[in-house]
């Protein structure tokens, strides 16, 4: 544990740091994740992997209580995966996926992000043919792919087979 706290001091101070700069802004390789911010990468990506593993692979695992979140986290956990998930997407088209698509997180750290087959894009005024709606504390898990969108609490309005095609391909990893 002393271990783990002094990597989280120093990954806390080097992250202080580097969002104060220019540094910040520069994209870095993530392997297969693509090019990212590196103050997303330091925030986001740390971030996400903590409180993914914590919440939905460890505590269960050891038959822990969940750990609590809150806005803050959730929104650091939710701004990578859609940044990685908008990057796999347009490396690797959704097979089909040919017209715009919604995705509403709700809840902490929610909000409203759009994809095609070119990736991420900025919400906008025009017309989207399916909206997917589920709570922002479950898509780490079914986002991920430890466990289904079918199975978890998901709303999809609009054309259903598109937004089958495009969830059973997310997985933010």
């Amino acid at each position: 544990m002393a271990e783990y706290q002094r990597a989280d001091r120093r990954a806390t101070t080097l992250l202080d740091v580097v969002r104060r700069t220019p540094a910040a802004r520069v994209r870095v390789p993530m392997a297969e994740l693509g090019r990212h911010p590196l103050g997303l990468v330091i925030g986001g990506a740390l971030v996400f992997d903590h409180h993914t593993h914590l919440r939905h692979d460890m505590a269960p695992a050891l038959r822990r209580p969940v750990p609590p979140t809150d806005a803050d986290r959730m929104r650091a956990v939710l701004t990578w995966m859609i940044a990685v998930l908008s990057d796999q997407v347009a490396q690797a088209p959704v097979a089909g996926l040919d017209a715009r698509i919604a995705l509403t997180l709700t809840g902490p750290g929610g909000g409203t992000w759009w994809f095609d087959e070119a990736g991420g894009l900025a919400p906008s005024e025009s017309t989207v043919a399916a909206h997917v709606t589920a709570p922002a504390l479950t898509f780490p898990d079914w986002g991920t792919q430890c466990s289904s969108w079918r199975d978890s609490e998901v709303t999809v309005t609009g054309d259903a087979e598109l937004a089958a095609r495009f969830l059973d391909a997310v997985n933010v990893i």
